[in-house]
């Protein structure tokens, strides 16, 4: 029981530290670039919708979805989306499903991150993606690669509010099949294959770029550093806790 318990409080503190964490970095990171050159963060902004969306696209596909419509590109104040309708004769089904679609740029956009970093530009193995936290190697050519498809990638897979609703449903479910299997197979159950490293790293390595943001930010307002600072953490901790 006390392991089953375990499991559940774990999936349940991945999955808001994942939707709430990931807002605010995201909306520091926008509020930054904005606070430096308003053209850029829309540029950036622009850059890492398609990703987000295609995501949600291909995970729809996978689970069989209906695609009614699909915007890739943000439109004025609009965001990009995709509307989908999941169908099933099972209703705990439609609600897995909508779960999986709605948290689909993490599942997809992150493993598909670290691959392409690993195997094509650093050209080494996964466990070593580590390499990409070293400072020197952001002015390398390997560097530069790795700033760009990390925003057209990463910088957009912050959850909306509009996923969010999407995950009701799926997280409940899905927390009872954590829970009844964790308590089924506690003894003999082993997550020690696990691997965070990675995904850390890509953590991290958002967290180096946000600093390194806010650092010229400073540098060009350096009169008012502190307040802008100030101005864009809070904007960015009201934008996690926004229902919009």
């Amino acid at each position: 029981m006390e392991t089953a318990i375990k499991s559940v409080g774990i999936f349940l503190l991945i999955y808001f530290s994942y939707y709430y964490v990931l807002r605010f970095i995201q909306s520091v990171f926008q509020g930054a670039l904005s606070s430096i050159n308003a053209g850029v963060a829309k540029f950036i902004y622009a850059l890492s919708t398609p990703a987000h969306e295609l995501a949600h696209l291909l995970v729809a596909i996978l689970c069989l979805a209906k695609i009614e419509q699909v915007q890739l590109l943000p439109k004025g104040n609009r965001p990009g989306f995709i509307r989908s309708r999941v169908g099933s004769s099972m209703p705990f089904l439609i609600s897995i499903k909508e779960f999986l679609i709605a948290i689909a740029p993490v599942i997809i956009n992150i493993p598909l991150f670290i691959f392409i970093e690993s195997k094509f530009v650093l050209k080494d193995k996964v466990a070593d993606i580590s390499r990409i936290l070293d400072p020197r190697i952001i002015v390398s050519k390997e560097g530069i690669i790795t700033i760009f498809l990390f925003l057209v990638l990463i910088s957009g897979i912050a959850p909306s509010h509009e996923d969010f609703k999407g995950m009701i449903k799926g997280l409940i479910i899905l927390s009872a099949v954590i829970f009844g299997l964790s308590f089924l197979t506690s003894r003999f159950l082993d997550m020690k294959w696990m691997n965070a490293k990675p995904i850390l790293t890509v953590l991290l390595y958002y967290i180096e770029l946000i600093v390194f943001v806010l650092i010229i930010n400073a540098i060009i307002h350096y009169r008012n550093c502190f307040k802008i600072t100030w101005i864009i953490l809070i904007s960015a901790i009201k934008h996690a806790f926004r229902k919009s």
